[in-house]
């Protein structure tokens, strides 16, 4: 995360806009949403998330390791793979989304989203 994020105008440290910088990454708050239920090999993660190629996917995890939040597992059976899954820090940030997810559905679980269509 770049630390400018967190700062206000003056220089001065503001908790507010280094976790709004955080969690204002794409892909941030999903991946932490679908580790909170447990650890995730690398390509089941990318499966659930969705969208995010592997690259981009790699970096997050990796910024996400980096912040203490996220934790890498390296499974060295045959074939090796890797898994992925929260810190404490992890899953409080996880708990701190649950009010989001509580509004969502209060006010946006209403709203029409149309169904998607095979081509």
């Amino acid at each position: 995360m770049d630390a400018r994020l967190a700062r206000t105008r003056e220089g001065d440290y503001c908790p507010v806009r280094a976790s709004l910088a955080l969690v204002g990454q794409r892909w941030v708050p999903r991946i932490v949403y679908e580790l909170r239920s447990g650890r995730l090999r690398f390509n089941d993660l990318a499966a659930t998330v969705g969208g995010c190629n592997s690259r981009t996917l790699r970096d997050r995890l990796r910024d996400l390791e980096a912040e203490g939040l996220v934790t890498r597992h390296e499974v060295t059976a045959a074939p090796p793979w890797v898994e992925y899954e929260l810190t404490d820090s992890g899953r409080e940030l996880a708990e701190a989304l649950r009010p989001l997810a509580s509004w969502g559905l209060r006010h946006l679980a209403t709203t029409e989203v149309a169904p998607a269509t095979a081509e």
